[in-house]
């Protein structure tokens, strides 16, 4: 589980748990997640929600060998989360979550369970650059193409550790024969050449991405449990 330096372990687990296992995964909980889990008000969220902590707390102490209990999950800068000795990120949308581990780099995860009746032109025309509108309203399935690109743009917010403080519109992202790259960063010069970006198929009609800072990386695909 652990990854090998250069390397990026993309974990998938799936959120719709029996009673009992969720029950194991709340016992793993610090007070602050157990204070979170029953702030939800609709059981179906708070039910994943406590699913994707506790995967997230498995996943990391099988990558550390420790238990889940036993991990310190701390935060930097911006409110990104880290332990000693690994970097990870979680996303989770619908009944998935995404893990994303690195040994040696920051990085970034979203997965998104795309929905119908989302606009996502008028989101498009908000939220992207305008090479990358160009491209999506060129493309045969854009509503397909819409989720892909939004989940490696989340991603690389998420890899940078600055969020919503960084316009969406003030970096680009283009897909290619073998992925997707990003081309550009405002404030960030080496942009291009510094981060990866890696679009993921994860199943089931789920969209998801990391981008890790660096260069020459693999990934690995995870099912957990």
């Amino acid at each position: 589980m652990k990854p090998r330096p250069g390397e990026i372990v993309a974990v998938v687990a799936g959120l719709d748990v029996s009673p009992g296992r969720l029950a194991a995964m709340r016992a793993t909980f610090t007070a602050r997640e157990a204070a979170r889990f029953v702030s939800f008000a609709h059981e179906e969220h708070r039910n994943r929600w406590g699913a994707a902590r506790g995967a997230l707390r498995e996943v990391l102490g099988a990558a550390l060998g420790q238990a889940p209990a036993d991990v310190e999950i701390r935060y930097g800068p911006h409110g990104k989360p880290y332990v000693d000795g690994l970097r990870f990120n979680l996303s989770h949308s619908g009944a998935r979550a995404l893990i994303a581990l690195s040994v040696d780099c920051e990085v970034g995860a979203d997965i998104e369970l795309p929905r119908e009746r989302r606009r996502t032109d008028d989101i498009a025309r908000r939220f992207f650059t305008a090479g990358e509108i160009a491209r999506l309203f060129a493309s045969v399935d854009r509503k397909a193409e819409f989720f892909r690109l939004w989940c490696c743009k989340e991603a690389f917010l998420k890899a940078t550790g600055e969020g919503l403080s960084r316009s969406t519109r003030s970096y680009e992202i283009e897909f290619t024969a073998s992925g997707a790259r990003l081309l550009w960063a405002n404030g960030i010069p080496d942009a291009a050449t510094r981060y990866s970006v890696f679009p993921l198929d994860p199943g089931d009609g789920y969209r998801a991405a990391v981008v890790a800072e660096g260069g020459g990386l693999k990934t690995r695909l995870v099912r957990w449990p």
